[in-house]
């Protein structure tokens, strides 16, 4: 077992205590978690090198010490919603192969729960924690904020923050696909169905679309560009749809922020008598499995879901293992973003003359 250390040497990492141990970083994760075999020679090395340096790097490598049961977390506000699984399930290979457990966690976008999540954190019964929140301004914001600052392992995904690790699909220029594919057909009559509560990613898509907009020639005020809200749900996505065509009819165009919410407005325009794409086309986004079986199969900007729930597993893994905590440098925080593309199918076409 690895002496206990009561006054760690300040910056020193994994990669310090692999390199004087002459071994890979992977050995000496395995070495402190205990969850793979490694040679008794092998073993007693790292230790002995681990307790000369006094690697650790937070209370998590504690933990690992002592070999307590730890898992990462996973918060999302909507289990139901298709986008978080695929998310989920990249997190979760990666997380696997690291050699942890990954906890699911639903907040339904319950302030209260999200904090309840990060206190496992705070406790110690998580070893870190992956947070989709769904507003940008959750409460839980200052302490996530602070629960880095206090060295605790914690990554964010579509909510960028300066001081604590994102990862994030770049959904400013997700919006900017979807404008210019609707400009390319030649649509200038254009709505757009948004949600609350709003978090910082669709609120990024819509300012991406309107930008995009406004340097082609457009005015993109409410009266031009008029928006709708709905709830994130397919419910949702069709009031909003209804609402918005029966407030502008002659809209031939309807920009949607995310897929479930334009499976609604596909159910709202047909309710009303007018065909998709003819009467009017709608662009969604995300690329959730269900958006190439709707009727039509909807035209939308794709985000690498799967790969965002990788890259998000990867950050927490290399903050948890490499003791890789934020500094008071914006410019040198651990972030990821990551591009979208267009995915066009049959939602969209050429306004009618």
């Amino acid at each position: 077992m690895v002496r206990a250390v009561h006054e760690a040497r300040q910056g020193v990492t994994i990669r310090d205590v692999a390199r004087a141990a002459n071994v890979s970083i992977s050995t000496v994760s395995h070495v402190l978690s205990g969850k793979r075999p490694t040679s008794g020679q092998t073993r007693q090395r790292v230790e002995d090198v681990i307790a000369r340096l006094g690697y650790r790097p937070n209370r998590v490598a504690q933990s690992l010490v002592w070999r307590r049961p730890f898992a990462l977390g996973l918060i999302i506000p909507d289990i139901t919603n298709p986008y978080f699984p695929a998310f989920a399930l990249g997190a979760e290979d990666r997380v696997r192969q690291g050699g942890y457990t990954l906890v699911l966690g639903n907040s339904e976008y319950d302030p209260a729960r999200e904090v309840s999540y990060l206190e496992l954190v705070r406790s110690q019964q998580l070893a870190g924690a992956i947070y989709c929140l769904g507003d940008e301004l959750s409460p839980i914001l200052p302490e996530l904020k602070r629960a880095v600052e206090e060295g605790f392992a914690v990554v964010m995904v579509h909510s960028p923050m300066p001081s604590v690790p994102t990862v994030c699909a770049d959904n400013r220029q997700g919006g900017r696909l979807a404008a210019q594919h609707l400009l390319d057909l030649g649509h200038q009559q254009i709505g757009i169905v948004s949600a609350l509560p709003l978090d910082e990613g669709m609120a990024d898509r819509e300012a991406g679309f309107l930008d995009l907009l406004r340097e082609s020639g457009m005015a993109v005020d409410r009266s031009a560009v008029p928006t709708m809200y709905g709830n994130h749900q397919i419910e949702g996505g069709r009031q909003a749809a209804l609402e918005l065509l029966a407030e502008a009819p002659g809209l031939t165009a309807v920009f949607v922020l995310n897929d479930l919410m334009a499976l609604g407005a596909l159910e709202a325009a047909r309710s009303l008598g007018r065909f998709v794409p003819s009467d009017v086309s709608i662009v969604g986004f995300d690329d959730i499995p269900f958006a190439a079986l709707a009727n039509p199969p909807l035209t939308t900007v794709g985000q690498p879901i799967r790969q965002l729930g990788e890259q998000a597993a990867d950050l927490l893994l290399r903050v948890i293992e490499e003791g890789e905590l934020p500094t008071l440098e914006v410019t040198e925080q651990p972030n990821v973003q990551l591009p979208n593309r267009l995915i066009v199918r049959e939602s969209t076409a050429a306004p009618r003359a």
